[in-house]
């Protein structure tokens, strides 16, 4: 009898494994005109979106193909041992073969590709190559253009341009609840005057699936953490080391009105602000302004030269650590210059104001 039941197990345990279904395997394949024979990398990102290499392969005759097992789709990026050119692709949900321009890979024949997304990838951005260059023919006309009421007039233009390509990009990532959905949100989640209120709805209404991706992770940590310093709510304390080697909290250095200031030395566009936030400081300081700079250097002498050679005489705070600087990450910063206005309740009443916009902000909340 005991023989009987081993042999009945013997052959369902071989039926059992003999009927499983073969993995699925794609093909990434492309061909660079004039490519040299090297290696190709094949690379994705992380939850922190740093690259992470998934396989290399020798590139030959100009053309590399790597086999990419079927999986939750995400972004990744081919690129090489002796060329500066990077492809991106989304891999786990087709084929792919592309002949590269390599000019700009978004452009490339895809007519071998059967990858559904990244189809609509390559189609998204093409799109927003054309529309960008629409911006940049209206800003050059507009800089160009002596007379006031022409430029005005393409002032207009430019800002009707600017409100449609961001509402393009909001409908977008409302109506495509993928990985390419989340490319999109990832490039409005990095803009100074990103909704997040929208963002986050948009957000929560991608399947699961979708949302614990690496980017989506990504994405849900950037969203819980700049939503926390949007317009209206209580601006996070933090404490950081000044210059001294001391321990500064921001609700130490709060005046009646507070400006943080997100900045660098090695940032041309902050350097160019400052004499404008110097002359803003000299003016309102007594009045009850202060400022406290949070510098994402690396270089402490260079941090300390620019606190000098800039004459910037408010209070600082840095880590020394670029963009680790750990008040950098609590408030979401992701570019600079990046600033935050706050009242004497600590309370985020403006973000990334300039010069005239910034110091009628400041008389307006010394006046309440």
């Amino acid at each position: 009898m005991k023989k009987i039941v081993l042999f009945v197990v013997t052959i369902a345990i071989f039926i059992s494994c003999s009927t499983q279904p073969k993995p699925v395997v794609y093909k990434l394949k492309g061909k660079v005109d004039g490519l040299e024979t090297q290696k190709a990398i094949l690379s994705s990102f992380d939850k922190n979106l740093k690259s992470k290499a998934l396989d290399t392969v020798l590139v030959q005759d100009s053309i590399f193909e790597f086999k990419v097992p079927q999986q939750n789709p995400t972004i990744a990026i081919v690129s090489f041992e002796k060329s500066k050119i990077r492809i991106p692709v989304i891999i786990g949900d087709g084929d792919i073969d592309m002949l590269v321009d390599k000019t700009n890979p978004f452009i490339s024949d895809l007519a071998k590709t059967t990858s559904r997304l990244t189809h609509k990838f390559y189609q998204y951005e093409r799109h927003a190559i054309k529309d960008k260059e629409k911006g940049m023919i209206l800003m050059q006309k507009y800089r160009t253009t002596p007379q006031a009421s022409k430029r005005d007039s393409l002032k207009r233009a430019f800002d009707d341009w600017r409100n449609a390509a961001e509402a393009y990009q909001y409908d977008f990532i409302n109506k495509n609840k993928d990985i390419v959905g989340l490319i999109v949100m990832q490039s409005l989640i990095v803009s100074k005057n990103a909704d997040f209120a929208k963002i986050r709805k948009a957000f929560d209404s991608y399947p699961p699936q979708v949302k614990t991706t690496d980017l989506g992770k990504y994405i849900n940590t950037v969203i819980l953490t700049k939503g926390a310093t949007e317009i209206g709510g209580k601006a996070p304390n933090f404490t950081g080391t000044t210059p001294e080697g001391k321990k500064l909290t921001l609700n130490q250095a709060m005046g009646r009105v507070t400006i943080i200031d997100f900045w660098a030395s090695w940032c041309r566009p902050c350097r160019l602000e400052n004499p404008y936030m110097v002359e803003i400081y000299n003016k309102y300081h007594d009045q009850g302004l202060n400022i406290i700079g949070v510098s994402l250097d690396k270089n402490r002498e260079s941090w300390l030269q620019a606190i000098k050679d800039d004459g910037l005489k408010w209070q600082h705070v840095s880590e020394i650590k670029g963009w680790s600087d750990p008040i950098a990450k609590m408030y979401g910063v992701m570019s600079i210059p990046q600033t935050f206005i706050i009242d004497a309740k600590g309370v985020i009443r403006a973000k990334n104001l300039r010069r005239q916009e910034l110091e009628k902000k400041i008389v307006e909340l010394l006046n309440e």
